[in-house]
């Protein structure tokens, strides 16, 4: 996965998703940066944060790109200036 920050400047950082665990009134998404600098971070998912992702995901858009990445090769995505 690829992330940015408005604190980095221009810098992209490649990630991994590392496990998701609830934890209390959270869901937890634990993601571990490996480039440029090796980072252990955490995401804590309220309800409220947990129904506005699945609504996004659910858009016919985002839906038709998360069924073909699960039955297609994935190609070499071309990287953008800002995503």
């Amino acid at each position: 996965m690829r992330l940015r920050s408005t604190g980095l400047g221009r810098t992209e950082l490649e990630a991994e998703l590392i496990g998701i665990k609830k934890v209390d009134d959270l869901v937890v998404f634990f993601v571990n940066t490996t480039s440029p600098v090796k980072w252990r971070t955490r995401m804590g998912f309220q309800e409220r944060d947990l129904r506005d992702l699945m609504f996004a995901l659910l858009k016919p858009r985002n839906l038709v790109f998360i069924l073909k990445a699960f039955f297609y090769k994935p190609g070499q995505s071309e990287v953008k200036d800002d995503f």
